[in-house]
């Protein structure tokens, strides 16, 4: 069994009663949940976590220390399906999970010019660890039978046909600004700071105005839904994002499906991005500083025929 212990603590404010509001402090576990679950697919799975998915390995929290409102807690394997990834997570989970904390936080309280020299750190941590398991995998490998080899291997070669690891970091790190939110839910409202501990590195902590940062990140002005033409470019099979023309500028942008119709692997979003086809949608837009910086989309309507 696979055991890491990480600390969340909480300190100021409602803290200094060695309480919290627990609405937030619940708000905060599931978002710190989601960060750590993320980071643990990405790096044993070497791909994106899909829409909702969780690493087979659970938080659980144990009981608050005194002080400040300490939260002790661990991350501890409940499947067999990490069984090839566990071995990297066993070396470098604890490290890796509290540099992935820090850059999304970092990301979502503009810190930018700290989360590209980041995310370039935890992939040379990650190559350096896989060259390493390279002959214990081998190993594994030969134990397994011919379904499980074969299942190995496209899990190991998944990044090759989809991105590197630097690119699933910007991707993940990019779509995790509601778990930051969420993390940080009781700072400035019941409590001063939280800090995340893991592994040997200082710990992780968000202040006041961390925490306001990190919430005005996520605000968007919202037009109400509409029917939008878009003009599709592909997909992204373990997220929910449909890659589409910018309507409003050059370039593209990654569309958030909210269609439960998305999750079928045979859809009618995924046929039209395979063929670039350009659709109409129930949609809405999301604007940051009067720019265009987010597309739901909430209903499929229809593939428009080509007029060229």
């Amino acid at each position: 069994m696979v055991e890491q212990s990480i600390l969340i603590s909480y300190d100021g404010g409602d803290a200094v009663r060695n309480s919290i509001d627990a609405k937030l402090y619940g708000q905060s576990l599931q978002g710190i949940d989601r960060l750590v679950s993320d980071c643990l697919i990405i790096f044993s799975e070497e791909r994106l976590p899909k829409r909702g998915e969780r690493a087979p390995v659970i938080l659980k929290v144990k009981e608050p220390e005194r002080g400040s409102y300490n939260s002790p807690a661990f991350y501890q394997e409940i499947s067999d399906t990490l069984a090839l990834g566990i071995p990297l997570i066993s070396s470098i989970g604890p490290d890796i999970v509290s540099h992935y904390v820090s850059v999304v936080l970092d990301k979502f309280r503009g810190k930018d010019s700290a989360v590209e020299v980041a995310i370039q750190k935890m992939a040379q941590m990650h190559q350096q660890t896989v060259q390493g398991l390279t002959d214990m995998h081998r190993e594994s490998i030969a134990a397994l039978d011919r379904k499980d080899v074969r299942q190995h291997e496209e899990r190991m070669d998944i990044h090759d046909e989809h991105m590197g690891i630097q690119d699933l970091l910007r991707r993940a790190i990019g779509g995790s600004g509601s778990a930051a939110v969420d993390y940080v839910a009781p700072v400035g409202r019941s409590v001063d700071t939280a800090s995340f501990i893991s592994g040997s590195l200082p710990p992780v902590v968000v202040n006041k105005t961390d925490a306001e940062a990190i919430r005005d990140s996520q605000k968007l002005d919202w037009l109400p839904p509409a029917n939008l033409a878009l003009r599709t470019d592909g997909f992204k099979f373990h997220s929910n994002g449909l890659s589409v023309e910018n309507p409003e500028h050059d370039g593209f942008m990654m569309a958030e499906v909210a269609d439960p119709e998305f999750d079928n692997e045979d859809n009618d979003y995924t046929k039209a991005a395979g063929k670039r086809a350009t659709i109409e949608v129930l949609g809405r837009k999301g604007y940051k500083n009067g720019v265009l910086a987010k597309l739901q989309i909430l209903a499929f309507l229809r593939e428009i025929a080509d007029q060229g």
